[in-house]
């Protein structure tokens, strides 16, 4: 019997188990789709920073240590000073606002403040604190009422404390994915040859989707861009494999074999081929996984992810689809819409002289103009076609008064003191507004003394509004509990305690019945020190304490990293610890370090990994240059647009979207370059290499393209979420640049390095195989070999050399033909299973095609 390759048992073990398959696959489907909702979401990309960034150590301790209550900005247009003040008093009232700021006259709290800063053009800014944490069911109550209280009024509400960027984005992402599927279904049935592929390509792709959906669960936690775009790409990047799989299994049943010879043999040929185009599309995910920012990491482990469940479910579940519909697919047959291109490659001949030309000229401004592109890295600062209700409020807000950026300055804990001349170094800086510490609460009715400042017992009782008398006996207590006996050889009258640890020890004690005060002057401790406490949770922690101000002006550019670094130097001259600056400024700063990094890195890994891929599949130096030289131009050219259009380009979307662009799209240069590999070998006519080399690629560059650019643009304008709508535009922007470099400049550039291409091939040396007697096999190997000898067994992919013998198959040679007879003549061919069956015995010489 003759001896059948691992591929072939591979795929007939497959095949012939296909039922199994498809029942593990739906219980694998079913438990994914389950998990999909246990998947934990991040919105927050300062927990991607590298974890020896000053913004991600201070975000983590302010997690650890404080509270930080829900805010909320109001805007209220067309409205009267008078009756915008009524709003704000009414919104006092809310359950779970803690307060609300807006001028008053009325209120000492505003003496340093004029009517501008609130109110002016019959528009007025409202600021709301909450009680708890914006994640609080109280909060998020509150928020709610707020939000019905104004909504008769011309209002813009700028708040977190409801905002869910991730249920908003995947709202977003259900319609495009619907559009997706729409244009997806267009491409597939134009360039189908049978209907029935489209429902197999569609129930394929649902299958290897949720399976990748529902295993993020082993992460943990995926970035909101992640999840928002891994199913989309998954489908644009992976669609490839399908394809090539339902087109193998349409060449093996055109050959004259049964469905299940035909699904074996196709699935045996796929596997490889289908394992070698993802290398390359791998190698841009992979590259990711090495960037400084965590969130390149996250997609690119996300991606490659996907990519393998579309493999695996084109390998294992696939083939029992096609199977199940082999007498829908033979009925549904039709001619293909896709047309000859021939006049195409003729136009590329006749101006493969110019072209090139053009292109290097367009490559040196385009080197330039990318390099020189502006990127920002404020995620709110980033605009697309469309805007969520979040960040149309916050421009709005702007336009008439200006939001800043809010800055935390993180201290350790226990000198007041200190803390006040921060304070106070902060207010004599005229871009700080809107400071928050405990060392900046006034206490009084003259609003003269703060909550941390020492006070003699006279101050306390002018504060407290007590006699003389009592806050002596307090004082005297409170030395005698803390074991301070200085405080009565220096006289109690001097003695000096601040305010906050007063109202603690009195609380206390009377907590434990040790004073007897009135009910009223019970309430009246109570109240004050729960109001401590509140402020304690979001500005004192243990170990810790916490200054908060407003930063006016933008949250990014040199300018604000510059006061950003200057408060840092300033708060750290007062202390041997470490001191942290910690706000979107300064997230904002830490990122467009890493960015210089993760630039150069993603491009350069990228480069090599396709590269090296490149060069052993080609097995020739030049090759790889000229794919790499296409689509790396197709990248500068596409990010030559943000600077020529000025318009600033979210950092991010750079990073992810070339790497995918030299990933993904180095499959149509591959498509292209192959074909004309091969064809130069069979025609001698260079020309006509070329030209054929466009038309039989057509299709297959059609089909994958259309669909990622198509998904790129749908993205960009459906897509609320500027960050995600930034990634779309470049992505469908790329893509369709690399398919028309691919089309016009890749075939000239092949054509005009055709003289060189075979001095810089090389070969891998491959083992010799000996064969004994007839059918007798001494060796088996895979890849390119060296026959000596009677061979007798099966064969799938190219030959050259001088062969006598008998072959049985599908006949596709190229004859030289000398001074023997050719034997390759109708009558000599018997068909066998569709195939061929030719006796050939010829000497080499000149080129025909049979």
């Amino acid at each position: 019997m003759e001896e059948k390759n691992f591929m072939y048992k591979l795929a007939a073990f497959i095949v012939d188990r296909r039922k199994a398959f498809m029942l593990l696959f739906v219980i694998a489907a079913i438990y994914c789709g389950v998990m999909i909702s246990h998947v934990t979401v991040e919105n927050d990309v300062t927990k991607y920073l590298p974890v020896d960034t000053e913004t991600r150590q201070g975000v983590d301790l302010m997690d650890a240590e404080f509270q930080t209550n829900g805010s909320a900005k109001i805007l209220l247009t067309n409205i009267t000073y008078e009756r915008a003040l009524a709003v704000a008093k009414g919104l006092e009232k809310i359950d779970g606002v803690d307060t609300v700021k807006f001028y008053d006259p009325d209120d000492t709290d505003y003496s340093d403040k004029t009517l501008d800063d609130y109110y002016k053009d019959s528009a007025a800014l409202i600021t709301i604190m909450f009680e708890d944490s914006k994640e609080a069911a109280i909060s998020q109550k509150a928020i709610a009422e707020v939000r019905d209280y104004v909504k008769d009024y011309d209002s813009y509400v700028y708040t977190t404390v409801d905002l869910d960027e991730s249920a908003e984005l995947q709202s977003d992402v259900k319609v495009v994915l619907g559009m997706a599927v729409i244009v997806i279904l267009a491409v597939l049935i134009f360039t189908s040859s049978t209907y029935a592929e489209v429902p197999i390509f569609m129930l394929t792709f649902a299958m290897a989707s949720v399976l990748n959906k529902g295993t993020n669960y082993i992460f943990g936690t995926v970035s909101y861009i992640s999840n928002a775009v891994d199913i989309i790409l998954q489908l644009a990047l992976a669609i490839d494999y399908a394809i090539i799989m339902f087109h193998r299994y349409m060449e093996e049943r055109d050959n004259g074999l049964d469905p299940r010879d035909a699904m074996v043999v196709a699935l045996s040929k796929a596997i490889v081929e289908i394992s070698s185009s993802s290398l390359t599309t791998m190698a841009g995910m992979v590259a990711l996984v090495f960037m400084k920012f965590q969130i390149g990491r996250d997609l690119g482990l996300v991606l490659c992810k996907a990519i393998l469940f579309s493999m695996i479910t084109v390998f294992l579940f696939m083939p029992g689809l096609i199977m199940t519909f082999r007498d829908m697919i033979d009925k549904t047959r039709h001619k293909s819409f896709v047309p000859q291109i021939n006049y195409w490659g003729k136009f590329i001949y006749g101006t493969r002289y110019i072209l090139p030309l053009l292109f290097i000229v367009t490559l040196v401004f385009a080197f330039r103009f990318s390099q020189n592109c502006p990127y920002i890295f404020d995620k709110n600062t980033a605009r697309g076609p469309k805007m969520t209700d979040y960040i149309a409020a916050k421009e709005r807000i702007d336009q008439t008064f200006e939001t800043g950026t809010n800055v935390a300055i993180v201290l350790p804990k226990g000198d007041y003191a200190t803390e006040a001349e921060i304070i106070a170094n902060l207010k004599s800086r005229d871009y700080v507004d809107d400071i928050l510490a405990l060392a900046n609460v006034d206490v009084g009715d003259e609003k003269e003394y703060v909550l941390t400042d020492d006070l003699n017992p006279r101050e306390f009782a002018e504060v407290a509004k007590v006699d003389v008398g009592l806050a002596k006996l307090l004082y005297t207590a409170y030395a005698q509990d803390k074991e301070i006996y200085g405080a009565f050889i220096d006289g109690i009258d001097e003695y000096r305690v601040a305010v906050i640890d007063v109202i603690d020890f009195i609380y206390d004690k009377k907590e434990a019945g040790a004073f007897n005060l009135s009910a009223k002057q019970s309430q009246d401790i109570t109240d004050i020190h729960d109001q401590i406490q509140n402020a304690r949770k979001q500005l004192e922690s243990e170990n810790y304490s916490r200054i908060v101000f407003t930063l006016t002006g933008p949250a990014e550019g040199q300018e604000v990293y510059e006061k950003i670094r200057d408060i840092r130097s300033m708060a750290q001259s007062y202390y041997k610890q470490r001191v942290y600056v910690v706000g979107d400024a300064t997230s904002n700063d830490d990122l467009s370090g890493s960015f210089s990094h993760d630039n150069l890195l993603i491009s350069i890994l990228t480069a090599f990994f396709v590269g090296m891929i490149l060069l052993f599949t080609f097995q020739s130096i030049s090759l790889p240059l000229i794919l790499l030289i296409t689509i790396q131009g197709s990248i500068w050219i596409n990010f030559s647009f943000p600077y020529l259009q000025n318009a600033p380009l979210y950092f991010l979307a750079y990073l992810i979207v070339s790497s995918i662009q030299m990933g993904a799209t180095i499959d149509y240069a591959i498509v292209i370059t192959n074909r004309y590999v091969h064809l130069r070998k069979e025609v001698s006519d260079r020309q006509q290499a070329i030209v054929q080399s466009l038309n039989e690629s057509f299709a297959t560059i059609l089909t994958s393209g259309t669909i990622l650019t198509a998904c790129g643009f749908l993205i960009a304008n459906i897509t609320s979420n500027a960050v995600i709508a930034n990634l779309g535009l470049v992505l469908g922007r790329g893509t369709l640049t690399s398919i028309v470099l691919v089309m016009t400049v890749l075939p000239q550039l092949l054509f005009l390095a055709d003289p060189i291409l075979d001095k810089t091939s090389f070969s891998v040396k491959t083992p010799e195989i000996s064969v004994g007697g007839a059918g007798s096999v001494l060796q088996k190997t895979a890849g390119t070999v060296v026959l000596n000898g009677m061979v007798n067994g099966y064969f799938s992919g190219y030959m050259i050399g001088e062969f006598k013998g008998t072959m049985n198959g599908d006949i596709d040679l190229t004859l030289r033909r000398g001074e023997a007879e050719d034997k390759t003549t109708p009558e000599n061919i018997s068909p066998d299973n569709g195939g061929a069956s030719a006796d050939i015995d010829a000497d080499l010489e000149t080129d025909n095609k049979e």
